[in-house]
């Protein structure tokens, strides 16, 4: 099985265990008078879906922090909690990047970079409002589109291998509805093949991600307190 293949099984997975929760949360209110009134997302299995916009800057020296200037991007993560504070996830989004040394990197003036990945990660909540996050990819898929100046009919695809580590904090406003604020750093590992003096440069693709976006939270128990 590839690790497109394995990515795809686990969202599906994850989206089926979210669909069980809904399911036993039905069950639940309907067993249960004193929990009538209540909301159904505060039963099952505890998790998230956020949506947020992202601000991209390259860095480092490799060709990616010396050619490029980011244009932005946006992210979709959902988020399942296995064991206490400990959490399984998935992100996927674009961004977008101009060129401009095209000296480095070839003819070509924009790309876009499509990525999926799963996550691992823990939360920590001091208080009712607020919530720490940290989580490290697993493993995950990056797709260079790189479009030449003839525009979008003419373009090269890169591909390389995700390492992202993130750090994040939630300020809720409401009990299931928070707002999200994350850096991102990713180092990721192109298959670029090239001469073997410039072999160096482009073998990473490293950048910083900035993003602030909201998440609605849903479930009260993690995957193994439930079963």
């Amino acid at each position: 099985m590839t690790s497109t293949s394995v990515i795809k099984f686990v969202f599906v997975l994850m989206f089926s265990m979210f669909t069980l929760s809904l399911w036993c949360q039905e069950v639940e209110s309907k067993d249960d008078e004193e929990h009538v009134n209540s909301s159904m997302l505060d039963y099952g299995v505890k998790g998230s879906f956020g949506v947020a916009y992202n601000v991209v800057n390259p860095s480092g020296d490799k060709y990616f922090g010396l050619a490029y200037k980011g244009k932005g991007g946006y992210a979709l993560k959902f988020k399942l909690f296995v064991y206490d504070g400990f959490f399984l996830g998935g992100s996927s989004g674009f961004s977008y990047f101009e060129n401009t040394n095209i000296e480095i990197t070839g003819n070509y003036d924009k790309t876009r970079v499509g990525s999926h990945y799963l996550f691992l990660g823990y939360e920590y909540r001091p208080i009712e409002k607020l919530a720490f996050n940290v989580n490290a990819s697993l493993f995950g898929e990056a797709r260079h589109k790189n479009e030449y100046n003839a525009g979008n009919e003419a373009y090269q695809i890169d591909k390389a291998k995700i390492r992202a580590f993130e750090a994040s904090f939630d300020y809720f406003v409401a009990p299931n509805f928070s707002i999200n604020l994350y850096y991102t750093y990713r180092n990721d590992k192109t298959k670029i093949n090239t001469s073997p003096n410039l072999q160096s440069r482009f073998d990473r693709a490293q950048f910083a991600i900035i993003g602030l976006g909201v998440n609605f939270q849903f479930g009260k128990e993690a995957i193994i307190s439930n079963f």
